[in-house]
């Protein structure tokens, strides 16, 4: 499996919004001209990497990315077939046209001259998984001459292979053909590390028992992935960027999503929505915004298909949005995106669990907080009251912390210094009065001595 992942930078989300909302995305447009009615599209999916697309026990092919295509398929006069493989041969029968596309797939420059790809889809986080005797890897660093398994043309090994170039520093790699089959290596000591996208690699350690395997603090990379089509099917790039469009506008994306990576036992209310959509507003400061139409039957309809397509993006935004988004009602926490349990370092059931979200409820705008890892972070926190509850976004500044808290450090050792330089500084003035005089000269190299020495001391 190829994934990809990258992040949204926050400023452009407010003007990503604000063009939407002067130009609705097309999701309902007609259906794409050049595409053949009834077409049968053979699609590739990698059958061993839950949530995203596994066998299960009963044989059925599950999981998220079956899910979005059963979706999408509702948008199309096509039929999709999937054929369950490994990865490393997914893209082998991409190029010898024995599929006609190959989902969950990395863009890059090398595969843009063989493949043709849709818009992305969606953005996924890899991380080192290290056996747990072993020292704990907290920098990528130290990954150095520790055996690392990756799969065989997968974006881990090309990260691994690309490190190893720019730093000239040695992993020993063990090729593997199913991220279980690296878990399972590394629970029995017999491979040091495993990288892989965190929901896979969690979702099998919690499944299969693996006690000896545990995530690190290291995020190697994180990117978007999208589907990989054939290049002489420009057609179909057409329709399967149509039928995610479709699929996201109607806000099924969000529902899916959610099914497979943020379960809960309570439900997020349909006003929910809503107020993230108002909420999300507020954030961009967005104007109100309105048309002159002849008729006013007409001004009306106009304007709630512009509140409908304001929910559904309010939906789909908040799965990439670089900010952490809550919501809290009654004590419990209803709803939670990828980006808040990023910061949090706990999955969705252990926020609720262990109610690590109460500190955010202090009302003070900055808020210290403990991550799964047991280290420190400082988030800056807003809220809006509604309905009973609480709509909560939040931001990691902890970088922002430190820094503030190394500049008054130095500011404290600058202070200090120039104190300790007053009085060597008065007496050399003092004695640069009868500078003929030996004794005075002695005073004078002492205190330049002292300068010295004050200057020469590195501040803590």
């Amino acid at each position: 499996m190829q994934y990809k992942i990258a992040r949204l930078g926050g400023i452009f989300i407010p003007l990503i919004l604000l063009f939407i909302i002067i130009n609705p995305p097309s999701g309902y447009s007609s259906q794409p001209s050049t595409k053949q009615m009834n077409d049968v599209v053979k699609i590739a999916v990698d059958k061993s990497i839950p949530p995203y697309s596994y066998i299960d026990e009963n044989g059925n092919l599950k999981g998220f990315n079956i899910d979005l295509l059963d979706a999408m398929e509702r948008y199309t006069n096509l039929t999709f077939e999937y054929l369950p493989v490994n990865w490393n041969d997914a893209l082998t029968m991409l190029r010898n046209k024995e599929v006609d596309a190959v989902m969950a797939t990395v863009p890059t420059a090398e595969r843009n001259k063989t493949f043709s790809f849709t818009k992305v889809y969606q953005y996924l986080y890899f991380n080192f998984f290290q056996r747990a005797n072993l020292p704990h890897i907290t920098e990528i660093n130290d990954i150095e001459n520790h055996t690392l398994a990756v799969i065989k043309d997968d974006i881990t090994e090309i990260f691994a292979l690309d490190w190893m170039n720019k730093t000239h520093k040695k992993v020993y790699l063990v090729y593997v053909d199913t991220p279980q089959e690296a878990l399972e290596l590394v629970n029995s000591n017999s491979v040091d590390l495993f990288l892989y996208e965190i929901h896979t690699a969690s979702y099998l350690i919690t499944k299969l028992s693996l006690n000896n395997v545990k995530l690190t603090d290291v995020e190697a990379f994180s990117m978007p992935i999208a589907i990989a089509v054939r290049k002489d099917l420009p057609w179909l790039v057409q329709e399967l960027n149509h039928a995610i469009d479709a699929v996201k506008n109607s806000g099924e994306y969000t529902s899916i999503y959610n099914k497979w990576f943020n379960p809960s036992t309570s439900p997020v209310p349909w006003y929910f929505y809503y107020a993230l959509a108002a909420f999300i507003i507020s954030l961009a400061v967005i104007g109100v915004i309105g048309f002159k139409y002849k008729k006013s039957e007409e001004r009306i309809k106009e304007q709630k298909r512009r509140i409908m397509n304001l929910v559904a993006l309010s939906q789909t935004l908040m799965e990439k949005m670089p900010i952490g988004i809550l919501y809290i009602r009654d004590g419990q926490c209803l709803y939670a995106n990828p980006e808040a349990l990023k910061i949090f370092k706990y999955n969705f059931e252990e926020l609720n669990k262990n109610k690590l979200f109460t500190p955010l409820l202090s009302g003070k705008e900055e808020v210290m907080i403990k991550t799964k890892d047991g280290k420190t972070k400082w988030v800056y926190v807003k809220s809006m009251d509604y309905k009973g509850g609480k709509i909560i976004s939040i931001i990691d500044i902890t970088e922002r912390k430190n820094l503030e808290t190394m500049e008054k450090e130095r500011f404290e050792y600058l202070n200090n210094m120039l104190d300790a330089l007053r009085n060597p500084m008065q007496n050399i003035l003092l004695a640069s009065e009868n500078i003929e005089n030996e004794e005075m000269q002695k005073i004078i190299k002492n205190e330049i001595d002292k300068i010295i020495d004050i200057l020469r001391e590195e501040p803590e």
